[in-house]
């Protein structure tokens, strides 16, 4: 299998549910598969812990940095500040998988320095099921 570059993992944000626009401007997409262990370990295990063979909570971490530029960095804020709790994203690696479902934005942070541009961070947590292709 062949190796792909790091511009080949982008993370989308469909500001309407259903249109997936690549996040502008990013510099780094980093996606996280976070599986909670059922611990089944009791006193007659030796001390040893034991876990069942199945996850507790499957969840999906997505984080995003980048520069400030046009429209998507203000749906993005604006999605940040809404009411909404879940909105779209789509995460893809090149030609490895895509992974689709609902997001809650857990944080967005711009910083702007005097002699740099606006960059922000953006955080998400998976509130549903992922979907893969």
């Amino acid at each position: 299998m062949a190796a792909e570059a790091g511009r080949d993992m982008r993370i989308e944000y469909a500001s309407d549910g259903a249109t997936y626009a690549d996040i502008i401007g990013a510099r780094t997409d980093t996606l996280t598969f976070n599986n909670e262990a059922i611990d089944i370990t009791d006193k007659d295990d030796d001390g040893v812990r034991k876990y069942l063979d199945d996850v507790g909570v499957k969840s999906m971490t997505l984080s995003v940095t980048g520069v400030a530029k046009g429209s998507t960095y203000s749906a993005l804020a604006q999605a940040a500040a809404s009411s909404t709790a879940l909105h779209s994203f789509r995460v893809s690696f090149g030609t490895f998988a895509t992974y689709t479902g609902s997001f809650f934005i857990t944080s967005f942070e711009a910083t702007g320095e005097q002699a740099d541009t606006i960059t922000f961070t953006l955080s998400l947590e998976s509130g549903g099921a992922i979907t893969a292709s």
